[in-house]
């Protein structure tokens, strides 16, 4: 649902900021849990709403993250940063869960969110001590429009039988 604009949308904005605005917007909606929780005030409504929140936080960081690449390293660089990071990601969503439940095992499901929140805020602190300049994005005159951006992504994906296949199936 957000993809394709949070992708038109982080190329018109500066992505450090962005990525820095996301992380501390996840890492409130994570604290808000255990906040809840020790209140004896947690809701399946707020659970759902972090969740929604820390999702789309999710998808528009890395659409920032994945644009700000470029801007950081020379082209003949790029190839290999993109492999670490599919790795990085890849390894995450393999060893994630898994991390999640020891922990949770070990200190509580609380105090396991409560350290989530905080990994957020370890993101911001890391994405600020990034020194390298960011370019200004083009001026608005200079680019086509947001809808038509996404109206392109959405051509390009619809073209790909491999990607659409899998949504599809």
């Amino acid at each position: 649902m957000f993809s394709l604009p949070a992708g038109a949308w982080c190329d018109r904005v500066r992505k450090r900021p962005l990525m820095m605005a996301t992380s501390l917007i996840s890492a409130a909606a994570m604290a808000s849990i255990p906040l809840a929780a020790s209140y004896d005030r947690l809701t399946l409504m707020q659970l759902w709403v972090a969740a929604f929140v820390v999702g789309s936080c999710h998808v528009v960081g890395m659409a920032a993250s994945l644009s700000y690449i470029p801007h950081l390293l020379p082209p003949h660089r790029l190839l290999e940063a993109d492999a670490k990071l599919a790795g990085a990601n890849t390894l995450a969503d393999i060893g994630g869960p898994a991390l999640a439940g020891a922990l949770i095992g070990l200190i509580g499901a609380a105090r396991a969110v409560a350290a989530d929140a905080v990994s957020y805020l370890v993101t911001a602190w890391c994405t600020l001590r990034i020194r390298s300049p960011e370019t200004a994005p083009s001026p608005r005159t200079a680019r086509p429009s947001l809808r038509s951006e996404i109206r392109a992504g959405r051509g390009v994906l619809l073209g790909r039988r491999s990607v659409v296949g899998h949504f599809v199936s």
